[in-house]
């Protein structure tokens, strides 16, 4: 097949003074241009599948810090808090947790003493998990005090 190109005078007269072969030159540039285009398109048709398998990981990072604040809820409910700062939690709006609660059993000294993979990137999710859990210990024992 026989194809036209255009290029600016300069480079046609730099391409003519060195007896360059333009037909096979031109050749290798196109095919290079080809393979190029035909790895993008690979890469891209399977962005998708890979799109989708990033945000699976990213959702398992946050379900991974939302069981973690629960579980913390948990074990600050039953080995660390009093009464009072339990009720606070688990019948507050989130703030008396955010607040640390404040005692010499409070949120914040429980966070020093017990290991924790706490990111604040999913600050929230953790949070709010945290309150579930020591909510569930306070449902479970509010009766009995």
């Amino acid at each position: 097949m026989r194809m036209n190109i255009s290029v600016p005078d300069e480079l046609a007269e730099q391409v003519r003074a060195r007896d360059l072969p333009i037909s096979s030159i031109c050749q290798d540039a196109l095919r290079k241009a080809v393979d190029l285009a035909e790895k993008k398109e690979r890469i891209m048709s399977d962005m998708q599948a890979v799109i989708e398998r990033l945000r699976d990981t990213r959702d398992e990072e946050r379900q991974r810090h939302t069981d973690e604040g629960r579980e913390l809820g948990i074990l600050w409910a039953k080995g660390y808090a009093t009464a009072d700062e339990l009720r606070k939690v688990a019948e507050g709006d989130g703030m008396d947790y955010e607040a640390g609660v404040g005692s010499s059993a409070g949120i914040a000294e429980f966070y020093a003493e017990v290991e924790n993979n706490y990111d604040e990137k999913y600050q929230e999710e953790h949070n709010d998990a945290f309150v579930v859990g020591a909510r569930e210990v306070w449902e479970a024992v509010k009766d009995s005090l």
